[in-house]
C-alpha cells in the first residue's frame, strides 16, 4: 500500500472518530506491513479523461472506476489502458445534465467562433481542472449574442496536446441561444 494512501485513511479515520493522526496511521502502516494493493480511484479516471479531451463529472469517474473492477480480468488486472478503454466510451451527455451540477464537470475549456483562429481558455492543466465549465459555457453565450448566427464552439482540452474537438454548438437564434452537441463528440471517428 502506497504511503499516501495510508496517510489519507489515517487522515479520514481520525477525523471521523476524533483520535490522534499518528495512532491510526500506526495501526493502518502496521496492518499493510505484509500485504499489497494497488489503489484506483476517481482522480485516476479523471486523468484519463484529461488525457482524452472528455468532460466528466467526478461522480462518473467513480462511477467508471467501479465498473472497470466489476469487469476486470483478475489475471491480467487492472491498468491505465483499461481506463484509457473505459473512458473512450464514456461520453457526458449535456442535454441531461442539470445546470446545478455545471460545476461539477471536470476539464479544461476552450472556446472559440467557427472559422476564427483566435481561442480562449478556461482552466489550465494540472492545477485549474474543476468549476471551469461554467464560466466557459456563459462566456460562450455572450459571444454567441454578440455575433449572431454565428456558431461558437466549446471543447474539453486534451493534457495530452491532442487535436481539439467541439464537443458542444451554441447559437443565438431569433430569441434565444440554442446549444447542441457535436457530431464530432457523439460518433467514434473511423480511420
Amino acid at each position: 500500500m502506497y504511503d499516501y494512501i495510508l496517510e489519507e485513511m489515517a487522515d479520514a479515520v481520525s477525523h471521523q472518530l476524533h483520535v490522534e493522526n499518528a495512532a491510526v496511521l500506526g495501526v493502518l502502516s502496521n496492518y499493510w506491513r505484509d500485504k499489497i494493493a494497488h489503489v484506483w480511484q476517481a482522480d485516476d479516471m479523471l486523468e484519463a479523461a484529461r488525457k482524452a479531451g472528455k468532460p466528466i463529472t467526478r461522480a462518473d469517474a467513480a462511477g467508471l472506476i467501479y465498473n472497470i473492477f466489476d469487469m476486470h480480468d483478475s489475471s491480467i488486472g487492472i491498468n491505465w489502458t483499461c481506463l484509457d478503454v473505459e473512458i473512450e466510451d464514456y461520453h457526458l451527455n449535456f442535454a441531461s445534465l442539470p445546470a446545478e451540477t455545471y460545476g461539477e464537470v471536470h476539464g479544461v475549456f476552450k472556446v472559440w467562433r467557427e472559422h476564427d483562429p483566435i481561442a480562449h481558455q478556461f482552466g489550465i492543466f494540472p492545477n485549474k481542472v474543476d468549476g471551469n465549465f461554467p464560466v466557459a459555457l456563459d462566456f460562450a453565450k455572450a459571444l454567441a449574442r454578440e455575433h449572431s448566427g454565428q456558431a461558437v464552439l466549446l471543447s474539453c482540452e486534451s493534457s495530452a496536446g491532442e487535436e481539439t474537438r467541439p464537443w458542444l454548438i451554441i447559437q443565438q437564434g431569433e430569441n434565444e441561444v440554442s446549444i447542441a452537441e457535436s457530431e464530432v463528440m457523439n460518433h467514434v471517428q473511423l480511420d
